[in-house]
């Protein structure tokens, strides 16, 4: 099948973007043509195998004309050529199956902003973008239960799938040699727990460190601007590698005020770390403990002191290495092709 598959950017920069490209490979080992559309490709994944690259022209001075030009780019394009079937995973139109995978943006507002009267201008164009994707689609995908009532509720979506994420489970897993080396090259000696992703006040970065316990080490990965590294919080920059620090690590701690499923959830379990999140975030659904979904700071703080420090070397750690286990992307994949050939065979 010849399958166009559009987002703003082609990398692995972002959840949604790794899935991208993990799909895109599954395609062509599955005999398929992907024809991504996009604005941007990382130079290094410019030569994927079996991946046909159209540029979708965009203007960038305001968010206006970046998110109104990208529609009408992906509109005209997709128009020039046949597809068997076209997949969306921004905001963008012209699809038969869209994946959401931020869930509803008027929902991440609600929880990150609950005292606020207003939408900004830019927050407004990005709902009615999104509610316009959703409601063009012929499928819509959620990556969570959390996800799709965002959609049913705020965008009137008729039918919404939920297929949950995979994870690379060779990528991520238990590697106690490289655990030994990592903490020996950043001088932990006690427990640590880690802190992933972009975007530090939304993940909610503030409680994870207002909740630390005396004697752990927080080491904090992200590209937002880093505070002030101490001997209890250590800022470690944006990682290529993340399954490095997660195997060298005891915990991962994400207090997020919203997040429809946090992949680095899934890939800390695969590599047998413990998770605590919040009930804000889809991937609370698939943690081993009720215990682990925690929210505010007294119960993060809480949660934390059950915590054993030894990652995938506790009772635990393997229980959430199971647990990963079950969520492979070759099925999350495969699920999510069935629902393409559906959309494009429907009328």
């Amino acid at each position: 099948m010849k399958i166009a598959l559009v987002h703003r950017r082609f990398t692995t920069n972002g959840g949604t973007e790794r899935y991208i490209v993990g799909l895109t490979r599954w395609l062509v080992a599955a005999g398929h043509e992907p024809v991504v559309l996009c604005n941007e490709v990382r130079d290094d994944l410019r030569t994927e195998p079996g991946v046909r690259f159209v540029h979708l022209p965009m203007m960038r001075p305001t968010p206006f004309l970046k998110l109104t030009s990208l529609w009408r780019s992906t509109t005209r394009t997709l128009a020039s050529e046949r597809w068997d079937a076209v997949m969306g995973f921004g905001r963008t139109g012209g699809h038969q199956l869209f994946r959401a995978g931020g869930g509803s943006h008027v929902a991440a507002l609600r929880r990150e902003h609950p005292f606020r009267r207003w939408i900004s201008p830019a927050d407004w164009l990005e709902a009615a973008i999104d509610r316009r994707a959703v409601q063009t689609a012929r499928i819509c995908i959620a990556n969570s239960e959390l996800g799709a009532r965002g959609l049913r509720q705020d965008y009137g979506a008729t039918r919404v799938e939920v297929v949950y994420n995979g994870v690379d489970l060779e990528r991520f897993r238990p590697d106690p040699t490289r655990r030994a080396a990592l903490r020996a090259e950043l001088g932990i000696q006690g427990p640590l727990a880690l802190f992933v992703g972009n975007g530090f006040r939304r993940k909610g970065l503030d409680v994870a460190i207002a909740a630390l316990p005396r004697g752990w080490t927080l080491g904090v990965i992200g590209n937002d601007p880093p505070g002030e590294s101490t001997q209890t919080v250590r800022f470690l920059g944006g990682q290529r590698e993340p399954e490095r620090f997660l195997q060298a690590a005891d915990l991962l701690v994400l207090p997020t005020r919203y997040d429809p499923f946090a992949n680095v959830c899934l890939e800390a379990m695969a590599c047998g770390v413990p998770v605590l999140t919040t009930p804000w975030n889809g991937a609370a659904e698939v943690l081993p403990e009720p215990w682990m979904v925690v929210d505010g700071i007294a119960a993060t703080r809480a949660a934390w002191g059950r915590i054993e420090p030894g990652g995938q070397n506790t009772v635990l750690g393997a229980r959430c290495r199971a647990v990963a286990e079950e969520f492979t992307r070759e099925r999350s994949y495969s699920r999510a092709f069935d629902l393409l050939v559906e959309a494009a065979r429907q009328r």
